[in-house]
């Protein structure tokens, strides 16, 4: 079906405009399939992502795809969470709405959540909703809220983190790891939170789990602390090579063996900053600055600040500072670089009165 010129620019206005409305008008006269320019005028994709669809995503006319878009409408969605589903799932203008969305989308609604909250997810993660809802959701849904006591809102929240929570191999593949952890004396209220804020630490094989878990307790981690599972994700998440090239590179620079050990202890999330980044920050500190390596150990969050946003502006602040003679005291590497915006500006450019000053920041 071939629209005519007046029908075709009337479309392209509405597009324009943002608005995801009525396809009809949006046939196009280059070649392109129905589907095709359906995705492209109507949908928000470019030529290129609408011609890698796959083809089982077909159809001759508007009728489906646009009942689809009303019901997202209908239960809350933005324009843009509709464009940002379908993007992540273009399947889901070939569903029934009735038959195969509704059902979910009532389930998650008697389980409490609301509207909005699951137009955020859903568009976010839109995996569950190519799931059957009595298997796997249902029962995966109930397996989470059982093996966590959390509230049903909080499943779909791990659900948007990792979208195989609600798949079918979830639970045999956390039920282990998790017990390894309760035998730890791992308190019930960190495994939760770890499990609805990062559910992938626990989907590593049960050997590599077990193994991880021993190697964080070696290194002097308490289970009773929130710093033991912030441990063992950031080990569970690194391959051994991978580790020991971090551990090689902080040697190379003149850390000791218990110099990174107990600086993993302060600091776990440090280790998953790139070999580049961590090479970066402690070629600044020592060869810049001319500060010892050892002051670095021990406070290894300093590695994770941006050179250019942070490290390099504030120092050089330092030195016009010096130079002037308006700083003659030594400013710890903490005060210099750690402090918030406010309390930075507070401490070394207000005082001076002098704009001057701001252009290095």
């Amino acid at each position: 079906m071939l629209q005519n010129e007046t029908s075709r620019s009337r479309a392209e206005q509405d597009y324009g405009h943002g608005g995801l409305s009525s396809s009809s008008r949006y046939v196009s006269a280059n070649g392109h399939s129905f589907t095709t320019s359906y995705l492209i005028n109507s949908c928000g994709f470019s030529p290129k992502a609408a011609l890698a669809v796959p083809k089982s995503v077909n159809f001759q006319t508007p009728e489906k795809p646009d009942s689809v878009i009303s019901f997202l409408k209908d239960h809350g969605f933005s324009e843009t969470q509709i464009r940002t589903i379908i993007k992540r799932l273009p399947a889901l203008l070939v569903y029934n709405p009735q038959k195969i969305l509704l059902p979910k989308f009532q389930f998650f609604y008697g389980r409490g959540v609301s509207k909005s909250k699951l137009a955020s997810i859903l568009s976010s993660n839109p995996f569950v909703l190519k799931c059957s809802l009595h298997n796997p959701i249902i029962p995966s849904f109930n397996y989470f809220k059982d093996l966590t006591h959390c509230d049903d809102d909080k499943v779909l929240v791990a659900y948007k983190h990792f979208q195989a929570v609600l798949a079918n191999d979830f639970q045999s593949l956390i039920g282990p790891n998790v017990a390894v952890l309760r035998e730890c004396g791992v308190p019930e209220s960190n495994i939760l939170s770890k499990l609805v804020n990062h559910p992938s630490v626990f989907t590593r094989s049960h050997e590599k789990f077990k193994r991880t878990v021993e190697e964080v307790k070696k290194l002097g981690f308490n289970p009773l602390r929130k710093s033991f599972l912030t441990a063992l994700q950031d080990l569970v998440q690194l391959s051994k090579s991978t580790w020991e090239r971090k551990v090689n590179l902080l040697k190379e620079w003149g850390w000791s063996n218990e110099e990174i050990a107990l600086a993993f202890a302060k600091s776990p999330n440090f280790m998953r900053l790139s070999e580049h980044k961590i090479k970066a920050a402690m070629s600044f500190y020592v060869n810049t600055m001319g500060c010892k390596s050892s002051c670095i150990a021990k406070c290894p969050v300093l590695l994770s600040l941006s050179l250019h946003k942070r490290l390099i502006p504030r120092w050089s602040l330092l030195q016009v500072l010096l130079s002037k003679g308006l700083i003659k005291k030594e400013i710890s590497l903490q005060v210099l670089f750690m402090s918030n915006e406010k309390k930075f500006l507070c401490r070394f450019v207000t005082p001076y009165e002098d704009p001057y000053f701001l252009k290095f920041l």
